[in-house]
């Protein structure tokens, strides 16, 4: 099989895709993609084959409060968070997700992932929403609970999960704690010299991750909210090892929830 990770940009010269394909235990590391244009990610995305998985590092949908705010300002409606504390309100309900919530609570001292609807981030949802709309055109439906075979990944919560963020972040501290991956010296220094190359090899590497059932989906009560919003599925920790030992294991997305 083969997994690939994107580290997804509003801008495409910070956009970077790593392709790995996976025999006899072990992944081979082809040199990445940087630069990534529209085109580039909709061909491979829609060229998935059976058993393929992807891993985007971007929110898959807007905060739904967030969407419902906006909504009710536009059509002069009253403002849902009438009555409430403002700032808790913008902090708790318009700037995070329930799934980035949860990454905040449960990988601490992370900083929660960055806020789709603030900053630059809602670009790079609104580009992601762009890819997802052509992809669903061609026939390639997003699921954004990553049910599907493109999942929402955050990489620097993989890395926690995987005890990656003391050292360095480099190809050499990845390849000693992952040494069944297969990647020859000039294509390790192209990753290290980008930081995008980088965590998109680390959004390959969670994709498999997901195939694998290694990851943590929506429970039934999160289920509505990650199928508008999108879901960061993050690694079972220590599940670095086994990424390439479950070839002979049936994938557990599917059976993981009801929906």
């Amino acid at each position: 099989m083969r997994t690939v990770g994107i580290d997804l940009s509003a801008d495409r010269s910070k956009t970077a895709m790593s392709v790995l394909e996976w025999t006899d235990g072990m992944a081979a590391v082809g040199l990445p993609a940087l630069k990534c244009t529209d085109e580039v990610l909709i061909n491979e995305l829609s060229g998935l084959r059976p058993g393929d998985q992807a891993g985007v590092d971007t929110p898959f949908g807007w905060p739904a409060e967030f969407v419902r705010a906006v909504g009710a300002h536009h059509a002069e409606d009253p403002w849902p968070g009438r009555g409430q504390d403002s700032e808790r309100y913008r902090k708790d309900y318009l700037r995070y997700r329930l799934t980035d919530r949860i990454v905040r609570d449960q990988i601490y001292p992370l900083k929660p992932p960055l806020p789709a609807p603030f900053d630059r981030i809602g670009a790079m949802v609104a580009r992601w929403a762009h890819l997802e709309d052509e992809l669903n055109r061609r026939g390639v439906r997003v699921d954004r609970t990553g049910r599907g075979p493109i999942a929402e990944v955050y990489p620097k919560a993989s890395r926690h999960r995987w005890e990656l963020l003391g050292g360095p972040r480099d190809m050499d501290a990845l390849l000693a704690a992952a040494p069944w991956l297969r990647c020859d010296a000039p294509t390790a220094r192209t990753y290290d010299a980008s930081e995008h190359a980088f965590d998109a090899l680390v959004c390959a590497l969670t994709a498999r991750a997901v195939a694998c059932g290694l990851t943590a989906c929506p429970e039934a009560a999160e289920l509505d909210d990650a199928r508008i919003e999108g879901w960061i599925h993050l690694p079972v920790p220590g599940s670095l090892a086994l990424l390439p030992h479950h070839e002979d294991l049936t994938p557990m997305r599917p059976s993981t929830y009801a929906g």
